[in-house]
């Protein structure tokens, strides 16, 4: 009888041990499970600001003409000998200013530069510029749109979209392209990348800044 206490008691003690081992474990999983919870409701609740953010945002839009259809039809014909049967862009470009750093609050411009020269059989050329700003997590979607009609036949235009990004936005790399539409179709685009960071000053104290990346493209369509 002695000897089976000890061996009872420890029992009890290999039990209690297995017992505590085994809430633990369900308090880890339940401390993970409302941790990744809490990560998830941050993240959708930060996309949803984003969203809101950029859909309030205003973007400008202007264009000029800065040469005529004769002019570009000229300009066309000495580099290529004649000119073409049906309407195509001749030159497009873009850039993005300032490419220094700036902070939320500073008017962002994204300027073009196009040549359209007009076919010999074609009536019209209705010339348009997309500009489309995306997640800075998820390239894929589409935060803001905006297309806008640059001519109606052919010559030289200077497309410029202006826009400023509100504080609160989330740091991070936001892509930007720019489309160019000809009747309609695609037939240019250009893309650009302005990164949103946070550094420190002097006194320090945290600022908002928006930095152009290098790498910018700069095409010319002919």
């Amino acid at each position: 009888m002695k000897k089976m206490i000890p061996l009872a008691l420890l029992s009890f003690s290999l039990a209690s041990a297995s017992h505590a081992s085994f809430f633990d474990s369900l308090l880890n999983a339940a401390k993970d499970t409302a941790k990744r919870t809490s990560e998830a409701l941050i993240i959708e609740k930060t996309n949803q600001l984003v969203s809101e953010l950029i859909r309030d945002m205003f973007i400008g839009y202007t264009s000029v003409r800065t040469k005529s259809n004769e002019e570009v039809t000229e300009e066309y014909s000495k580099e290529n000998g004649s000119v073409p049967e049906s309407t195509k862009v001749f030159a497009y470009r873009t850039q993005i200013y300032p490419s220094a750093a700036v902070s939320p609050g500073t008017e962002v411009k994204v300027k073009s530069y196009i040549e359209v020269v007009q076919g010999r059989t074609s009536t019209m050329a209705v010339v348009e510029e997309r500009l489309t700003i995306w997640d800075n997590e998820d390239n894929s979607i589409a935060l803001k749109s905006m297309t806008k009609e640059a001519g109606e036949k052919g010559g030289g235009f200077v497309g410029e979209f202006s826009f400023t990004l509100p504080e609160g936005l989330p740091q991070g790399v936001y892509p930007i392209s720019s489309d160019l539409m000809l009747n309609g179709e695609l037939v240019g685009d250009q893309k650009h990348q302005l990164q949103l960071v946070i550094w420190q000053d002097g006194e320090h104290s945290m600022r908002w800044q928006l930095s152009a990346l290098p790498g910018l493209v700069q095409t010319e369509l002919k």
